[in-house]
């Protein structure tokens, strides 16, 4: 179903996608919603559908696909060390608690959105893969973090944080895994 299909996405997921015949697309972001009416994109492969509604793709797109291959909200910032040891302490703080406050923030809207767009949004229908089928992706998944994880340690750490994540949410089962 998706060979050939050209969908924005992450470059992460893009690559990932690949393997089940996707050609990821990457254009500026306020060009998606333009490139979606005119059929330069078959679809979009990057938010929830809080998102979709937010920034308008709801209004050029008719379908949502719930699963998810993702499915953690990951905030990040990236600094020079030098650069922030050279910070005072308080302003390393107010730093650290503003992101925290955005990350909260970011929690309550995205997860607060969706239950309610999937419940109340008119603009899109919602579909879903069957278990059956999703669980090949899902198992594609693992192959692949094992595959980001051999490229060196930084990218090792970072995929035994997924992983963990990932393991939390199969164990707490539904609705946080559907596997």
């Amino acid at each position: 179903d998706l060979k050939g299909k050209r969908v924005f996405t992450f470059p992460t997921a893009g690559r990932f996608l690949s393997q089940f015949g996707v050609v990821p697309v990457t254009l500026p972001w306020e060009d998606i919603e333009v490139a979606v009416q005119t059929g330069e994109l078959d679809g979009i492969a990057w938010s929830g559908i809080t998102e979709d509604y937010t920034v308008g793709w709801a209004d050029v797109t008719n379908y949502f696909l719930t699963n998810n291959i993702s499915g953690a909200w990951a905030g990040s910032f990236f600094a020079n060390m030098e650069r922030w040891n050279e910070l005072p302490e308080d302003l390393q703080t107010l730093f650290r608690v503003c992101c925290d406050q955005s990350h909260y923030y970011r929690q309550w809207w995205y997860w607060g959105g969706e239950a309610n767009l999937r419940v109340n949004g008119t603009k899109m229908e919602l579909t879903s893969i069957p278990d059956e089928e999703w669980s090949q992706v899902e198992n594609a998944a693992v192959a692949f973090w094992d595959e980001v994880a051999a490229e060196g340690p930084v990218q090792a750490k970072v995929v035994d944080i997924f992983r963990k994540y990932n393991a939390d949410m199969q164990k707490a089962g539904r609705p946080y895994r559907y596997g």
